[in-house]
């Protein structure tokens, strides 16, 4: 069973008992937290009737979600046969680095002209918890802190579009980040850790032109990596 937090601790379903619109909200976050976690791994069945069954709830709440989740990009629907988790698109990942890395770039070049220490320290603190992840070797709390990381940058830049933009971009590359950290055995690499903190120093004493940098490298580390697994292969899609 894919899903996880469906019963409660008591082992009791209270699916039944739940407004619509909750059990709606109930099942698309945990199938959500399945796809972007890679549990439900790209091209899988999203089976109705499984679902339903597991929440001890009808098949409409759960058709609900899987459409929102299709608005997402993370579910395909497909014509008479229900629908699938979205697959990782190989053809499509440059323009998603792409855009991951402009996003990094505007955002880190914004914050260095806002920034100072005050925000420096606030990037320190969720970094030090990034470190602590990474030791850990805590995949899903790796993507989270560094997804933090990135967030407070584009909040300390205080362009709200960027942080929307950036938001919708690390979400859709959750399942991207995940698969890095799977290639390094769950165990981040140090140069990643460097220009995080290249970032904040940038941001620390206004360096403009550095945070652009450290940025710019940051977003490339993941890019090479992924391209390399990509070009020892055949695959149209990411090995999981």
């Amino acid at each position: 069973m894919n899903i996880s937090s469906k019963i409660g601790e008591d082992g009791s379903n209270d699916g039944g008992r739940k407004p619509r619109g909750e059990n709606v909200d109930r099942v698309y976050a945990a199938l959500r937290d399945d796809i972007l976690e890679l549990r439900r791994a790209p091209g899988e069945v999203l089976d109705e009737a499984e679902i339903a069954g597991t929440f001890g709830l009808s098949r409409s709440p759960v058709r609900e979600a899987i459409i929102r989740l299709t608005s997402e990009g993370l579910a395909q629907l497909l014509k008479n046969r229900g629908a699938v988790v979205s697959r990782l698109d190989v053809e499509m990942l440059p323009a998603y680095f792409d855009a991951q890395a402009l996003l990094f770039r505007v955002t880190s070049r914004l914050a260095a002209q806002r920034g100072g220490s005050a925000a420096a320290d606030r990037l320190l603190g969720i970094q030090k918890r990034h470190d602590e992840v990474v030791a850990a070797r805590d995949p899903s709390g790796v993507i989270l802190s560094n997804r933090m990381f990135h967030l407070e940058i584009a909040a300390i830049g205080g362009n709200r579009y960027y942080l929307d933009w950036l938001t919708s971009i690390l979400d859709q590359g959750q399942r991207i980040m995940r698969l890095y950290v799977r290639l390094h055995e769950e165990q981040v690499p140090n140069e990643q850790l460097s220009f995080h903190y290249a970032l904040i120093e940038a941001i620390r004493r206004k360096d403009i032109d550095a945070a652009d940098r450290a940025a710019a490298a940051d977003a490339q580390i993941v890019r090479d990596e992924i391209s390399r697994q990509i070009s020892s292969g055949s695959s149209t899609t990411l090995p999981l």
